[in-house]
């Protein structure tokens, strides 16, 4: 049984490889700046993770999860879809806004060869509640019937982008544009 000594160093692991990677990037993020930054032995690391891949694949779906969890956390499928849809991908801005270094990394290793080091049905296990959300509304006719990869690729893509803009300063968004980004993605996936 892991004790909270465990989870606090692990915690700490992971807290500051994210750190690391978010101002060096993958490459330039040894573990031994972890350990240090960590505050454990490098030796202790090894205990949690094989590799470096390892610990950056695990933290990839740690905040994976963490932030899927979270864009269901206030979900209440007693209201119209519409609402639960709009409270879903506001959720999904306001998180990444709130947590930019989490964002990023997100996306860096996404784009990078990491993301295939993980087993494709590990990914789906992650997403799989982005998928049924959406799937369940194509079924009672409330959304288009727009193939689910391309209906999930179309919704957290848009919000991505909102979400880079916003992040980059090159526009400030007020809530006003942020529920316009929300309409004009409900607008083009809602079943007419």
């Amino acid at each position: 049984m892991k004790n909270s000594k465990d989870f606090d160093k692990k915690e700490a692991i992971f807290q500051a490889m994210l750190e690391l990677i978010s101002k060096h990037g993958f490459h330039s993020s040894p573990m031994s700046e972890v350990a240090k930054q960590a505050n454990v032995a490098a030796g202790t690391i090894y205990h949690y993770f094989k590799s470096k891949d390892e610990l950056i694949c695990a933290l990839y779906t740690r905040l994976r999860e963490k932030f899927v969890e979270r864009l269901f956390k206030t979900d209440d499928s007693t209201k119209p879809f519409k609402d639960r849809f709009r409270i879903f991908y506001l959720q999904m801005i306001q998180e990444a806004i709130k947590n930019p270094k989490e964002f990023y990394f997100l996306e860096q290793f996404l784009n990078s060869p990491f993301i295939t080091y993980i087993p494709k049905a590990n990914l789906q296990v992650i997403e799989q509640p982005i998928y049924d959300f959406l799937r369940k509304a194509i079924f009672t006719q409330v959304l288009r019937d727009i193939p689910p990869k391309i209906l999930v690729a179309f919704v957290m893509g848009s919000g991505t982008s909102i979400i880079k803009l916003q992040l980059s300063g090159e526009f400030q968004m007020t809530s006003s544009d942020i529920e316009l980004a929300f309409f004009t993605c409900w607008d083009g996936i809602k079943k007419s």
